[in-house]
């Protein structure tokens, strides 16, 4: 009888600090959704489930968060992309298609050297047009330590295209589409 109490004992001191650990790992998921880190959240969910396989509120953010992931990983994107300040951009009535290449590399460049090889940004700027005439027009911008986004912006501005986060790329299409 002594070895079964013994076990009940060491089983219920246990069950507090699991417990802990469940809202630690849900508030985790939780912090990793409120800045857009999909994986973050659903690797902290699933630990949740793990320590706690009743948690119902850790079991619906999972559910949501297979819905919401792609824009999720957009709006982290978009956020990245604000975060990378390019020292100085010069372009002279260059095509947009160029100016969008020398774009990818300079922004992959600064980030680099901020965040890291590891955590550089790539930002996959990819021109979708079936005409073919947007990238063919021409770009004239003098900027000096402006968030990358914003150089983008103007750039896009002055082609009359729009820009579009998708999960894995950054799409730019005609204004009108």
């Amino acid at each position: 009888m002594k070895p079964s109490i013994f076990i009940a004992t060491l089983v219920l001191a246990t069950l507090p600090a699991m417990a802990d650990d469940a809202a630690d790992a849900y508030r985790r998921g939780v912090e990793a959704l409120q800045t857009n880190d999909v994986d973050a959240a659903s690797k902290a969910f699933n630990e949740t489930l793990k320590l706690n396989p009743q948690h119902p509120y850790a079991r619906y953010q999972l559910g949501r968060l297979k819905q919401a992931a792609p824009q999720m990983r957009a709006k982290k994107k978009e956020a990245e992309l604000a975060s990378v300040r390019l020292p100085e951009v010069r372009f002279e009535e260059a095509p947009l298609s160029d100016v969008l290449t020398a774009l990818n590399a300079m922004i992959e460049a600064e980030s680099t050297k901020t965040l890291g090889k590891d955590k550089a940004i790539t930002p996959n700027l990819n021109v979708q047009d079936s005409t073919g005439k947007l990238g063919a027009k021409e770009i004239s911008l003098q900027l000096k330590n402006v968030p990358a986004n914003m150089v983008l912006q103007y750039a896009l501005d002055q082609a009359g295209a729009k820009i579009r986060y998708d999960e894995y790329a950054t799409v730019i299409v005609p204004a009108g589409q």
